[in-house]
């Protein structure tokens, strides 16, 4: 097995996640942009997307995508929820994506137009929002909290290890 194979790890912290997410908080405000509508990826979404949610004051909507088969680091193929689920009626304005990191970018890539295409959004009217953009990701959202590059001892990309992780590890039998 080769070292691409098995990723350094990242192992995030509760207070470095809330560090991140406060950067890319200020981000957002600092490019004067102010989400009416938030959508998260879930799973990794769900998390900075209600955060998002709470401080800009705007509705919640959840897309399900899948793309990790459970327990492994190399993406496979992507499959959507049918719907969007949300309390509240999308806005067709001023929509943030969220989703935890770019990989490859497919995921938000390909959920960013499946969004605009299925419910007829002007693409200039969603932005992208990640806690982390990888260097090797061929999609560079509109907002992210970190830049991460490979590994400067070992040449790999690395595997960012978060808190809900490392807790839900915790907890198993």
């Amino acid at each position: 097995m080769s070292n691409q194979e098995t990723p350094v790890k990242l192992n995030i912290t509760w207070d470095k996640y809330f560090a991140l997410l406060r950067q890319l908080i200020k981000n957002i405000k600092d490019a004067n942009f102010t989400p009416l509508q938030i959508v998260c990826i879930a799973r990794g979404g769900l998390i900075p997307g209600d955060i998002l949610s709470r401080v800009f004051k705007a509705p919640l909507a959840v897309i399900s995508v899948a793309s990790y088969p459970d327990g492994q680091t190399k993406q496979e193929k992507i499959v959507f929820s049918r719907d969007l689920t949300s309390a509240r009626p999308l806005q067709h304005k001023s929509i943030l994506l969220v989703d935890d990191l770019t990989e490859s970018g497919e995921t938000m890539d390909k959920t960013w137009h499946w969004l605009c295409a299925w419910y007829s959004l002007d693409p200039k009217e969603v932005k992208t929002a990640t806690v982390w953009h990888k260097a090797w990701s061929k999609l560079t959202p509109d907002f992210y909290a970190e830049f991460v590059d490979l590994d400067p001892q070992t040449g790999t990309r690395p595997w960012i290890e978060q808190p809900q992780e490392l807790f839900s590890e915790s907890l198993e039998p």
